[in-house]
């Protein structure tokens, strides 16, 4: 059973995170206020609060625990995404926020109607909603089983955690809007980043071997092998499916979903996105080795440790190894940095679907709102994602390797939502019908993949490829590159 001093540290941060959340809102008087903040962000202290929050929200709960699980079976290979960042950081800063900010929208999807017309947003609205949702339920219910493992927690205990680390993200994110959710996501990469360093320095400290031998121990168990060069589509981990799998969902990531378009619209300037992004790119790399350095310095514990009850499942590993061996107190914070990558992750999908479903759709298809009522449906909707959000997490069944659905999720919505906006800030004619029919096949091509023996990691570059391939093959046969109108209102 948890020890209260455990318990203390979890509700404290818990309180705090709610409460600075609250205090951070700053002036909402309209919709715009709430969603994007007003350009509150865009000197260079806003752009560090808004690099470190699209870092915080990139790795969620899930993240935490499903890359040292990865590492700790040794999947070295994965290392090899740390050269996607470098290149995402060029491919924003040069060609996508320039085009991208210049049409000074007021909402992450704006750009799309604009170039290919009302219907092609909806569609692209719809996906990311259905996106986000199936996503934040697994982000609940996972670090909830994780917690009860780490604590030794039994099944009564598994509703009052789904409520209170989604009922508890949706308050403050429904009152601290945009604001709130980049302040306290700031604030929780720092406890993310303090957890998992708190772990591998505990491991150092007291692992019963040197470092040699521990190295020498892992080069013995593959954990330190050679990169898998395969080009076998089933294999899981290889230098292709990581490199070009990696690419196409991270870019997806930071130019197909709103969650990170709106962190931009947040900043108002290329300059200072571009700089926010930077932040991000420096935070993720760090966190990424950590976690690393986390699943092999779990492996390595268990080999010169040895533990009858370690779990043969390697996602509760890193649980296990929480609840046996951390010292109290750093037990309650390691599990405190899990909540704080499940609840930024939380509150900024609630606070990026209320975006979507308040100016995508009762804006562009509802009677017209006074400000102070945009601002009220805003918040009103929030709060319901937040709510339904938390009750499907708890009716997710067994979700089978974390890593996997997380792929699987993302690759499916964001690999046709990075080929939609590619196209929205590129100068080449093609009509919204080509641009809906690539959407809708470049998903269910991407769920065919998710469904066949195909590693995840390549679900997102066969539904980026086939949306694009889809939306030329329409073009060409339809020979229609007239581009819609700009509607009066699209900037409503």
């Amino acid at each position: 059973m948890m020890h209260w001093l455990d318990a203390l540290i979890i509700v404290i941060y818990l309180s705090a995170v709610v409460g600075v959340g609250i205090l951070a809102r700053g002036r909402q008087q309209n919709a715009d206020d709430y969603f994007t903040g007003s350009g509150g962000f865009s000197g260079p202290i806003g752009s560090i609060f808004v690099g470190l929050s699209i870092a915080a929200t990139l790795f969620s709960g899930i993240s935490f625990l499903a890359y040292p699980s990865v590492f700790y079976d040794g999947g070295t290979e994965l290392l090899a995404v740390l050269i996607v960042f470098p290149l995402a950081l060029a491919v924003l800063a040069l060609y996508f926020l320039p085009r991208y900010l210049s049409g000074r929208s007021q909402s992450p999807y704006a750009i799309i109607e604009r170039r290919f017309g009302l219907s092609t947003r909806t569609v692209a609205a719809s996906m990311f909603i259905l996106l986000r949702i199936g996503w934040m339920a697994a982000l609940i219910y996972a670090p909830t089983i994780a917690i009860m493992a780490a604590a030794d927690l039994g099944p009564p205990w598994f509703w009052p955690l789904v409520l209170t680390i989604g009922l508890s993200s949706t308050i403050y994110t429904t009152l601290g809007g945009i604001r709130g959710v980049i302040v306290t996501d700031a604030i929780q990469f720092l406890v993310i980043a303090g957890g998992i360093a708190l772990t591998i320095g505990y491991v150092v400290l007291y692992l019963p071997a040197s470092w040699s031998a521990a190295a020498a121990s892992l080069a013995d168990s593959g954990h330190l092998h050679r990169p898998n060069m395969s080009l076998d589509l089933t294999t899981q981990l290889t230098i292709w499916s990581v490199v070009i799998g990696g690419t196409v969902a991270n870019f997806g990531s930071y130019m197909g979903d709103q969650m990170s378009l709106q962190r931009y619209l947040v900043l108002g300037s290329t300059k200072a996105a571009a700089r926010s992004f930077a932040i991000n790119v420096v935070g993720v790399v760090v966190v990424l080795v950590m976690l690393a350095g986390v699943g092999l310095a779990l492996a390595s514990w268990y080999q010169h440790v040895p533990d009858a009850n370690l779990p043969a499942d390697a996602d509760k590993v890193f649980p296990h190894f929480v609840s046996t061996q951390l010292p109290i107190g750093l037990a309650g914070l390691l599990l405190a940095a899990i909540l704080a990558a499940t609840m930024s992750s939380m509150t900024s999908g609630i606070n990026a679907l209320a975006s979507t479903l308040t100016m995508d759709f009762r804006l562009r298809f509802g009677r017209q709102l006074s400000p102070q009522k945009q601002l009220r449906f805003a918040r009103v909707t929030s709060l319901t994602i937040g709510v339904l959000s938390t009750v499907i997490a708890g009716f997710v069944g067994a979700l089978g390797s974390i890593f996997d659905i997380a792929q699987t999720l993302l690759g499916v919505f964001l690999g046709p939502l990075l080929a939609c906006m590619l196209l929205a800030v590129s100068r080449w004619p093609v009509a919204g019908r080509a641009v809906i029919a690539g959407l809708i096949t470049g998903g269910i091509v991407g769920g065919a993949v998710a469904l066949s023996p195909i590693a995840s990691l390549w679900v997102a570059p066969f539904a980026f490829g086939s949306t694009l391939l889809v939306v030329v093959a329409v073009r060409s046969l339809v020979n229609d590159t007239r581009e819609p109108e700009v509607l009066g209102a699209e900037e409503s």
